[in-house]
């Protein structure tokens, strides 16, 4: 009888350790805190669970938001030599690593969501960049996450004309495409990493910053921005990103479980990112935000168009804007 307790127990731990040994775990680096807000947050959770069906439950993803693996660059860098994370990371912060991420980013690219869509999703966003992204960082491109255009905010007064720019302090990533356009709108940009633009905003260090309404809302900057221009100029855009090598060396039922958990989890958080633009545009004007809208949108358009030539370099050569644009058109 005892012999039999015991070979049931062993057999049971066995079966337990052979379990834990199965899993292959991950974690998910992101910038927003994981509440309802937040685009990163509702991508994770739809991710998390698509991976461990597609799985078995073989795969396990953990979360680690609101910067807690360090800044987007960060975390990009950590993602090309650690084999077990995974991040978002917005294509300003993806370009220093990958210069032909800087492509999503080009001023007055796409006209409007359908086109980010088409151009994301399609063979373009899946296989030519994916491709050019891999080959220049080291990094596999599961999925794209976007909650469309970028919104410039300010905490000093409505800018309904370029002119209204001069003088403000806005803050953008480390990125020279970003950096370039806010010049040629007659700005002196300020860089600054993603965790500091709170509190850099609240102490008056920076005047403004661009984003889209998700991410302003899933940010709180209602709480120190008063204005919101719609310049619908660039894009929000995260590739989901995870180490070339390290995924070669997953065995292929995880590769193709993660490949199809990424892809699926991207497209639901881009349905998302639609349903609340318009619902959280609301809520930030509601919280007493103000909106400016353009009186010369074409200006901008010329000035930021203008600079095209000199950033084909910064975005791994005009070549693949071109490839962009027939993809757009």
């Amino acid at each position: 009888m005892k012999k039999s307790i015991f070979l049931l127990v062993f057999a049971l731990v066995l079966c337990l350790s052979t379990q834990a040994m199965a899993e292959v775990v991950f974690s998910f680096g992101h910038s927003n805190p994981p509440n309802d807000r937040s685009q990163n947050h509702y991508f994770f959770l739809k991710f998390a669970e698509l991976a461990k069906k597609y799985s078995n439950g073989e795969i396990v993803i953990n979360e680690f938001p609101s910067n807690q693996l360090g800044g987007e660059q960060a975390r990009v860098n950590k993602a090309r030599k650690q084999t077990n994370l995974i991040t978002q990371a917005s294509t300003p912060n993806v370009a220093p690593f990958a210069p032909s991420a800087g492509v999503l980013s080009l001023p007055y690219l796409f006209d409007d969501m359908d086109e980010i869509l088409s151009l994301l999703n399609g063979e373009f966003g899946n296989t030519i960049l994916a491709e050019r992204i891999r080959k220049e960082s080291g990094l596999r491109v599961l999925g794209y996450l976007t909650t469309g255009f970028r919104m410039i905010t300010n905490s000093k007064r409505c800018v309904n004309e370029i002119g209204e720019m001069e003088g403000l302090k806005i803050r953008v990533p480390k990125d020279a495409i970003m950096l370039k356009t806010f010049e040629a709108w007659g700005v002196n940009p300020i860089t600054m990493a993603w965790p500091e633009v709170f509190t850099g905003l609240q102490q008056g260090v920076i005047d403004g910053q661009i984003n889209s309404y998700i991410t302003n809302y899933a940010a709180s900057f209602h709480e120190v921005q008063k204005y919101i221009t719609p310049l619908s100029a660039m894009p929000w855009i995260a590739p989901i990103l995870i180490s070339d090598k390290g995924f070669s060396r997953l065995e292929p039922k995880i590769q193709q479980a993660l490949l199809k958990a990424a892809k699926e989890a991207s497209l639901l958080e881009q349905a998302w990112g639609i349903e609340r633009e318009k619902e959280f545009q609301m809520i930030l004007v509601e919280k007493g935000m103000v909106m400016c809208p353009l009186k010369d949108k074409n200006t901008w358009k010329e000035k930021a168009r203008a600079i095209w030539p000199d950033l084909y370099d910064k975005v791994g050569g005009k070549e693949i804007v071109d490839q962009a644009l027939s993809y757009i058109k």
